[in-house]
């Protein structure tokens, strides 16, 4: 079997001193972009592989970046996904990968698994994904000086950074289209609570119809938890009522289509019966029947920033550069919401 080429084998091939190919490999240092491709040229052609342990050991890194995140309610959602397919695309062609960890079951809030994660340098920075309102690991992981940001919670500290969604300018966009369309009366299929980003599009909800002098009938705000069954099973209830809400918005979308299925359970139509709005445009709501009006989450860019950021941190020596970004959500006008009784417009989804 062949030899695993080295440094030394590729500065023999270029004719480069050894110092100037790996500065070439490590990005480190100066090195011209002529011998840099040079060198790119040469590696590809003896099959050069780095070694990372080596790696790991002289520049003091684990080149692992921990996703953390609530597993059970979240692991294999649309909007999960997104995000790491975010994630991943920023550490496309570099060293790093992404290891997940389960914020629920390995006592974050404790301290003693943050403390561990910084001591033995399994990650060089984390990605907090959807943290609760009452989780206390961001800050212990910040006080640690731990390179950190945190993604879909816009939390009040000036030393942790965040990308966020507007929920808050999103969630009133909709509510603003169904108070257009002459609906006045308006149901909530909330999210989790305790997560931030629910809480937020619930404030805009009740903010909305306070703007507009328009009752909040509490019996109408149901927690559906952004779990589709549930949200049905919610849905039938309050739709068989004898007063109902003529438009519903969900805070997400997979409980906006337990709201359509709940409707046609009940042989009422969307939106002619009951205008129905979610939050999101996952995979489906384009497609789904009738189309669903909501408002875009740019779920995949909020992983992409999140790890670009970490990246800068550790590679260009930004270790107390602070981002507090919040992304639009713009909202998608589709055939689930008309007025009161009246049949859609025909529009073009964007």
């Amino acid at each position: 079997m062949k030899p695993p080429a080295t440094i030394m084998n590729i500065a023999r091939a270029t004719g480069l001193s050894r110092m100037t190919v790996s500065r070439a490999l490590s990005n480190k240092g100066y090195c011209s972009e002529h011998n840099r491709k040079r060198v790119g040229a040469a590696a590809k052609k003896l099959d050069y592989q780095v070694n990372m342990l080596a790696r790991q050991l002289s520049s003091n890194r684990a080149y692992q970046l921990g996703v953390i995140a609530p597993i059970q309610g979240l692991l294999g959602t649309f909007y999960f996904g997104q995000i790491l397919l975010g994630a991943h695309g920023a550490l496309s062609g570099t060293d790093y990968h992404l290891s997940l960890f389960d914020s629920q079951s390995e006592h974050f809030n404790e301290g003693r698994k943050c403390i561990n994660l910084c001591r033995q340098r399994r990650v060089d920075g984390l990605i907090v994904v959807a943290p609760f309102l009452n989780d206390r690991f961001p800050m212990t992981f910040a006080n640690l000086d731990m390179p950190l940001v945190v993604v879909g919670s816009s939390i009040d500290h000036k030393t942790v950074s965040y990308v966020d969604v507007d929920n808050v300018g999103a969630a009133t966009a909709i509510m603003e289209h169904l108070v257009q369309l002459g609906h006045k009366k308006i149901g909530f299929l909330a999210g989790v609570r305790v997560v931030r980003d629910a809480s937020e599009r619930e404030l805009a909800f009740r903010k909305t119809l306070a703007t507009h002098g328009l009752p909040v009938v509490e019996d109408w705000i149901l927690p559906g938890d952004y779990e589709v069954r549930k949200a049905f099973h919610l849905a039938l209830e309050l739709l068989s009522r004898r007063d109902r809400p003529t438009a519903i918005f969900a805070a997400s979308d997979p409980m906006a289509f337990g709201v359509i299925d709940a409707a046609r359970v009940l042989n009422l139509r969307v939106p002619e019966d009951v205008s129905i709005a979610g939050f999101d445009d996952t995979a489906g709501s384009a497609e789904c029947s009738p189309p669903l009006t909501t408002a875009a989450q740019p779920m995949k860019q909020l992983g992409l920033v999140a790890a670009n950021h970490l990246l800068d941190r550790l590679n260009q020596g930004s270790a107390h550069t602070i981002i507090h970004q919040k992304l639009e959500a713009p909202l998608v006008i589709r055939e689930s919401t008309a007025p009161p009784g009246l049949r859609p417009l025909q529009r073009r989804s964007r």
